[in-house]
This record gives structure tokens, sequence and C-alpha cells, in this order.
């Protein structure tokens, strides 16, 4: 049976490296034209465009290794009963279900590298390729709110503008701050601190100097002070990072301490890409289950047919996904069972279909 085991898995690989690089060239085509809109526009050198598409890169792979997974089990399973070689193991004693374990065992084997590379690898290349945008294309500022302000409207009427020279989002801390209040165009004071500190609903402010300008001129030693800025980490982070390029583990910390109590729409923004980021990557099984079955048919070996076949089933797949999401963003409290239900429903028609075609 290992020999078997090795045949069939072995049958995959050919399959696989071209629909990992058929989907990833479809999915890089828009990407290319925005390289060379950076090009073209931004003046940006050919090298540091080249590293940005290069750490943008694992994003996409993300995304195509369930598709390739797809495409691999459905040519190879066409050709092995376009071959009659289906037909011959069954002949010889050995169930449909057999057949399909090994077939199983990688698609458990892509989720679980899928995993590990939409957790590990997918964060530290969004990060950087970011970084490469900010520095070596767009030439903007090396930190986080660098060139950014936040603009509160008091209750008073008064703005509040906050300005910092940079943000920690493992400590959610601000660094070198400066909060300016006006009313109308008269500057009324100026505070500046060295280090604040996210807690509650509010930053705690350290160090913290200020100046009263109106009515009179007052200086203010303030060794802690409480201020709501009007943003949150979450916030802040999400001026440059999507909750997409985070990990679990990021969007975990944020959802314990950094979200509004009042912020609902962002909370379950985040709640969800943090339970579908777990679903996800498991749609490499999925599919596995769902082309064993519809591959045992000798009129779709070519790849042709096969990368049609796939085209549909992942388009099928990511409307109920986008669509379940939708809700789970909508009712924060059913996102665990809508990032899981398009998983749970394919699986379910693809164990069906198994089911079928071992009967025959």
């Amino acid at each position: 049976m290992k020999i078997l085991d090795r045949y069939v898995v072995t049958a995959l690989g050919g399959p696989f490296l071209f629909g990992l690089a058929s989907f990833t060239l479809l999915f890089v085509a828009g990407e290319l034209l925005n390289i060379a809109r950076l090009v073209s526009q931004e003046h940006a050198s050919l090298i540091a465009a080249a590293k940005y598409f290069f750490y943008t890169l694992p994003g996409t792979l993300v995304l195509t290794f369930p598709m390739s997974m797809l495409l691999a089990v459905l040519l190879a399973m066409s050709r092995l009963s376009g071959d009659s070689e289906i037909t011959a193991m069954r002949a010889g004693g050995i169930s449909l279900y057999r057949i399909a374990m090994p077939m199983i065992a990688v698609g458990v084997a892509a989720s679980l590298v899928g995993l590990w590379f939409q957790e590990l690898i997918v964060p530290t290349a969004s990060l950087r390729a970011e970084d490469i945008l900010r520095r070596e294309i767009q030439s903007g500022g090396t930190e986080i709110l660098s060139n950014q302000i936040v603009n509160t409207v008091l209750p008073n009427g008064d703005r509040q503008l906050t300005l910092a020279q940079g943000f920690d989002p493992k400590k959610d801390e601000l660094e070198n701050t400066t909060i300016e209040v006006l009313r109308g165009s008269t500057p009324m004071s100026l505070l500046f601190a060295p280090r604040g500190a996210y807690h509650g609903n509010s930053w705690k402010f350290f160090d913290a100097t200020e100046y009263i300008l109106s009515p009179c001129c007052e200086r203010i030693d303030n060794p802690e002070l409480a201020i709501d800025i009007g943003a949150d980490p979450t916030q802040l982070v999400e001026q440059y990072r999507q909750p997409e390029d985070m990990s679990r583990a990021e969007i975990s910390r944020l959802l314990k301490t950094g979200v509004k109590a009042t912020d609902t729409l962002r909370y379950a923004r985040l709640l969800v890409t943090y339970h579908s980021k777990l679903a996800r990557p498991w749609a490499s099984l999925v599919f596995a289950l769902l082309a064993i079955p519809l591959g045992i048919r000798p009129q779709r070996s070519s790849s042709g047919a096969g990368f049609g076949i796939s085209i549909a089933i992942v388009f099928a797949f990511y409307v109920v996904t986008t669509v379940c999401l939708a809700v789970g963003q909508s009712y924060p409290s059913t996102s665990l069972a809508m990032a899981w239900l398009p998983n749970i429903v394919f699986s379910l028609a693809g164990l069906a279909l198994l089911r079928q075609a071992a009967s025959v």
C-alpha cells in the first residue's frame, strides 16, 4: 500500500505546480500593473519595485495554494481514471476511499503549510512591503503616524489635533506626542509627552508638559494624564496595516486590549477576520474532498477542462465565503460559525459525492 500511496502522491506534483503558477499569474496580473504605475508615476527604481512585488507575493500564494490543490487533485484523478488505473485498483480490491486517502492526507498537509505560511510569513512580508513602499518608493516617513494627524472634535466644539512621531504596536505606545487644542483658529493649549500608553478607552501620557495659551499663558507639568485622542491602537495600526496583513496573534491582542467598547464596527471586522484566518487555509482539504469524485471522469482529463472546473468551484466557494463573512461582520456573535460554514458545506458536498462515486 505504501507503493500505491507514493504513486498517487507523485501524480499530484506536476499538476500542483502547474496550478500554483497559473492561479498565481492570474492574481498578480493586476499587481504587475500597479508596479508599472509605481515606476512611471512615483518614479520608483526597478529594484525597489521588484522588492515590493516580491514581498507582496506571499499574500497571493496563501490564496492560490488551495486553488492549486483543487486543480492538482482534479487532474491527477482524471488521468488515473482516464488511463483506467482507478478501475484496475478497484478490481484489485482497493476501495475508492483507500485510493483517496493519500490525496486527503496531502490536503491536510497543504492546509497546515498554508496556515503556517499565513501566520508566520505573510505578516512579516507585508510589513516589509509596506516599509519598502514608504521608504524607497513614496519617500514618506519611517514611522507609523510620522506624517499623520488624528483630528478630533471635542464636546465643546474645539478641535484636538494629535501628532506622534511614532507608534509601537507591540506595546500600544505613542512616542513623542504633541496634542494641540484649537478654538476656531485660536490655539487654546499645547501638550507634549515623550510616551503615551493605551488604557481602557483613553491614552495615558507620562511626563507630559502642557502649555495653556488662552486666556493666559501657563505651564503645567503632569506626571500622568489621561486623554482620549479619538483613535485607539486598532485604528492607529490599521492606518498602517490592514487586519488581513496581521497574524491571528496580533489580531487577538488588539481584540483584547486595543478596541474601544463603543467601536462595534471595527471590533466586528477584526473578530470575523480572526476566525476566517483560521478557517481559510483548510480550503485545501475541502477542495481535495470535492476534486476526488469530480475528477473520476475520463473526459475531464485535459488540463483545460480541469482548470475550468477549478475556476467554477473556486468562484462558488468564495462567493459563499464572502456572503458568510458579511453576515458574520453584521452579527459578530455568529462570526465563528460563519467563518467555518463554507468549509463545512463544501466538505459535506465532497463527502456525499465521494460516497456516491464509491458505490458505483
